[in-house]
């Protein structure tokens, strides 16, 4: 069954699954409540010859129709591949036909020849059923396509969004050849006038001086790199002989040549904001020096016995480019330098890049997204001198209306984590802002991602302290100020734009004026303050809603105080649709808490810290907070995937299950058929590590992993997990900490930050040990042979090694708990109780007033809260929580179906379904009843 079949069709054919309800459609069900995925991977493959959507219903009028025609058969040799790839990729034609007519004979709308594989209409469509099918021209007969058999279909029912109709690619390419340039970074009318003198004098003033001192400086474009640098740096042996490794020696000459183009740049963005060519000369005259030194330089490294050829060596550090003028003042540049530098980008024999055919058809390719502004900058500084330029940017502007941002569906999340959301910051408000400028469509206030972009930023970061911390990337997430401030400025209608904008800090004069050497990102706020009225957000305030879901990446933010950070108590929930790959970690089910917009309970390792602690620790779900089973980790795959099936939330509770059944398959990136022990012939994880479940590496058979979350404001966090297993398994819920942690004893664990510390009691219906660890041990430095002097359980606590020289001040220690069965069971459950103490440190010591009663069903006293919960594995599950205060009650589980409550009865309209109900001073009595619901991604069959 294509897997494009997608809604009722879908659920009925490829789900075993409870027919979920609706609440809107106002009847009842004798359905359940609880659906189960049962497909390999919930992001379909990519198949050529077979992939086409969309199919079945849509929720975008008009949707864009997509199909993956093969380049080679697989069977062929490599050289057969690489000479079809030369003859036909962005040389065939693609012909598009869409028709409420199966016989394509009435009311045609046809594409004509595309080099590309996507067509849009232009167009809303009408309700009923659309057919489309597609054909395939050869170059050497482009007008005369072979059409394709299949005929596919997509229903409009007329409750799809309507996509405000764009400009066409050509109207977009001639906007563009009206221009002179330049006409990206700024347009030449603006070249001189974007300084802004008036509305920020200090910015404008600090500009102007260090413009000057940068032209006085006339910096020399040579640099030397030595065993001097090593021997700095401390990087010397017992004797001082330097020591330092190959990468140390190379990072230096990428450092350095990364520094000596910035400070041209930094001269071109100085002739750019004052007009003044003295700039824009010195500048061309680096420019050469650079270019020469580039050529010619070597460093010899005695202690290595090597010689580096410094354009042999650099990968980010190339030297400042003349293209760079043709894109901003062609005129200094001869007609031989034009010339010369089109036969560079668009030489004779040119064929598209690998990255087209990437950039249409995978789900994401995360480089060619973090570089998609170059797909507009490149061809639309050489338009006026190629054909093909031509072509690549009607190509970059139509892949843009059709995929971007590529980061989520329709949600405004991201399906790689926030850690490296910062990267996509440099073009997710400089393309739509150009594009504005250029035609006047707005594809801000057009695309729904951007319209839900700035609320996931709210409540996922609130206040730019701490991101999500499932994926790669140690810092504090990412607050994304350049695009929030084109958002808000582009869509000031959306309240979340003019929230998240009136959340920011001031802009830091020193930090602006260098952004503006490093791309295009503050050139465009300056244009935007020039030609647009700044929202007004002195009435704007923090939204009620304390916690909120982003269904399609599959994460929750839940929070105390949304506006005093210092009391906020923020915990989220992961589990992503998506799997894991890329950037984001195999952490499925995985929860995170900070307090004071700092970490607190968080994922631990270090990117960067070896190959060992990279495969065992860092990225692996060992390191995150969530479940290990019978010793073995999730996949790191798309096929290890989870999702969020429920969301209620109200004043005092908010509430999520995660449901990562499918998440211990087994299946690793890291696991290639190539790489296997050249004696047993056993898989090799990254190379390097035997695939075996005492490393962690296997299947469990874990067959339910349902997480259940809940905050109970002010103060606490339940975690609730369900857990069943193809046979008995040991089970062990882990706990992590970035900061200290500590061991009260009684199944007890406490952590702490710089505003307060955290306990967490953990209940079981069965036996279980708690453990902290927190020293490394030894690692390959210190002489020892990991595969037999460690223990395989006890590798990932070896110590990282600083394999890029990134981690100059060492690697703090981090703490790792861990709750875990005595032995064995096939069906447990466990639940965690994490109270928040405000202000406490480390010798904080909590009274036990916890009260328990009961043994499978256990009801817990605390204060304000009354918990009842099933914890015997092998009954339905059940959790119940009732508000002393009488303002507010929830229960979850599979025989539930009403709720009492301050001598009321509440019955649920589907049997097994979440009840929440309170009684809210701002808006009355809530009740919320969730069933489980699919996210949108397996809805519909516009995939993108």
């Amino acid at each position: 069954m294509n897997y494009l079949y997608r809604g009722c069709l879908m659920v009925g054919m490829l789900f075993t699954m409870c027919i979920s309800y609706s609440q809107s459609n106002g009847g009842t069900s004798d359905s359940c409540a609880e659906i189960s995925l049962n497909l390999k991977t919930l992001v379909p493959e990519i198949t050529p010859g077979e992939f086409a959507q969309p199919q079945g219903f849509v929720d975008e009028n008009a949707p864009w129709l997509h199909v993956v025609e093969p380049i080679y058969n697989e069977t062929d040799k490599n050289s057969v591949k690489k000479a079809k790839k030369k003859r036909l990729m962005f040389k065939r034609r693609f012909y598009f036909e869409l028709s409420q007519d199966k016989e394509f004979k009435d009311k045609v709308f046809s594409s004509g020849p595309k080099r590309w594989s996507f067509y849009n209409p232009y167009r809303h469509l009408e309700k009923g059923t659309w057919y489309w099918r597609y054909g395939v021209a050869d170059p050497e007969t482009p007008d005369k396509p072979v059409w394709n058999k299949r005929v596919f279909s997509f229903v409009i029912t007329g409750n799809e969004y309507k996509t405000p109709i764009p400009p066409s690619p050509e109207t977009f390419l001639d906007s563009v050849m009206k221009k002179d340039a330049p006409m990206f970074t700024m347009f030449r009318e603006e070249l001189g006038h974007l300084l802004p003198e008036k509305s920020w004098k200090e910015m404008a003033d600090w500009l102007k001086e260090y413009a000057d001192k940068q032209y006085r400086i006339s910096q020399d474009m040579s640099f030397t790199v030595s065993e001097e640098d090593a021997v700095k740096a401390g990087k010397v042996d017992k004797n001082g002989k330097p020591n330092a490794k190959e990468v140390f020696y190379r990072q230096k000459m990428n450092s350095r040549m990364i520094g000596k183009s910035r400070y041209i740049s930094n001269l071109m963005s100085a002739y750019m904001l004052t007009g003044d060519g003295k700039f824009r000369d010195i500048a061309i005259q680096k420019t050469h020096e650079q270019m020469e030194f580039f050529e010619n330089a070597k460093f010899e490294i005695p202690s290595l016995g090597k010689t580096y050829v410094l354009k042999d060596e650099v990968w980010t550090g190339k030297p400042y480019s003349l293209a760079n003028f043709i894109q901003i003042c062609p005129e200094v540049l001869t007609d031989d330098e034009i010339k010369s530098i089109v036969n560079e980008f668009y030489p004779e024999d040119w064929t598209c890049p690998n990255d087209f055919e990437s950039a249409e058809h995978s789900v994401y390719d995360q480089h060619l997204w973090q570089e998609i502004m170059d797909k507009f900058k490149r061809p639309m500084s050489f338009v006026r001198y190629s054909e093909k330029a031509r072509e690549e940017l009607k190509w970059a502007y139509e892949l843009w209306l059709f995929r971007a941002p590529a980061l989520g569906r329709n949600d405004g999340g991201s399906l790689e984590g926030d850690g490296y959301l910062g990267v996509h910051d440099s073009y997710l408000g400089v393309i739509p802002w150009v594009i504005y400028k250029l035609t006047g469509f707005n594809y801000i206030k057009s695309n729904r991602w951007y319209k839900n972009h700035a609320k996931y930023l709210v409540y996922t970061n609130p206040f730019g302290k701490s991101g999500n911390g499932y994926c790669d990337g140690d810092g504090n997430g990412a607050s994304m100020p350049y695009s929030v401030e084109v958002m808000a400025y582009m869509d000031p209608e959306n309240y979340w734009n003019k929230l998240r904008y009136k959340m920011q800090p001031q802009w830091d004069v020193k930090k602006f004026v260098a952004d503006l050497g490093k791309g295009d990102k503050a050139y465009a706020l300056l244009s935007l303050w020039n030609k647009m009225k700044a929202p007004e957000v002195s009435e704007i305030k923090a939204p009620d809603e304390l916690a909120a879901i982003f269904k399609d990446v599959g994460e929750v933010s839940m929070h105390t105080n949304l506006t005093d950070e210092s009391k906020n108590l923020q915990v989220t929930l992961h589990s992503s649709p998506y799997g894991s790959l890329m950037h984001t970690h195999p952490a499925q089910n995985a929860f995170n808490l900070a307090y004071g917009g700092q970490d607190l309970f968080w994922k631990t390792g270090f990117y960067n810290g070896g190959q060992w602690h990279n495969l065992l620790s860092y990225k692996s779900s060992r390191a995150h907070n969530t479940i290990l089973a019978d010793g073995m980790t999730q996949g790191f795959a798309r096929s290890a995937y989870g999702w969020i099936p429920r969301f209620v939330s109200g004043e005092k509770i908010s509430y999520a299950v995660g449901d990562a059944s499918n998440a211990y398959n087994g299946e690793n990136r890291y696991i290639s058929p190539k790489w296997r022990d050249k004696e047993t012939g056993e898989y090799l994880v990254g190379n390097i590590i035997p695939c075996r479940p005492e490393y962690g590496f296997g299947n469990p058979g874990v067959k339910k992993f349902r997480r259940h979350l809940l905050m109970l404001r002010p103060d606490y966090v339940l975690i609730y997990d369900e857990l069943e297993s193809q046979k008995p398994i040991s089970w062990e819920f882990r706990l992590h900490s970035r900061r200290w942690m500590c061991d009260l004893g009684n199944n007890t664990l406490m952590g702490c930050n710089d505003f307060g510390a955290a306990t967490v009691k953990m209940f079981s219906g069965v036996d279980i040990a708690t453990s902290l660890k927190s020293d490394y041990l030894k690692n390959e430095e210190d002489g020892i042979n990991q595969l037999t002097d460690i223990k395989p359980e006890d590798a990932w606590l070896m110590r990282p090694i600083d394999d890029e020289n990134k981690h100059k001040n060492g690697f703090a220690k981090h703490y790792h708990g861990a709750f875990t069965t005595i032995e064995k069971h096939q069906n447990i459950r466990f639940l965690a109780v994490i109270q928040m103490h405000p202000g406490k440190d480390r010798s904080f010591k909590p009274k036990n007033q916890i009260n328990v009663t009961g043994e499978g069903l256990m009801k817990i006293d605390l204060d304000g809260y009354v918990v009842e919960a099933q914890l015997d594995g092998n009954k339905p599950a059940m959790l119940h929580v009732v508000d002393k205060e009488g303002k507010a009650a929830f229960i979850t589980g599979k025989d539930t179906d009403k709720l009492s409550f301050m001598g009321r009865t509440y019955k649920s309209k589907v049997k097994g379904s979440s009840i929440l109900v309170e009684k809210s001073i701002s808006n009355g009595e809530i009740f919320e009843e969730a069933v489980d619901t699919l996210p949108d991604m397996l809805l519909y069959g516009n995939l993108y």
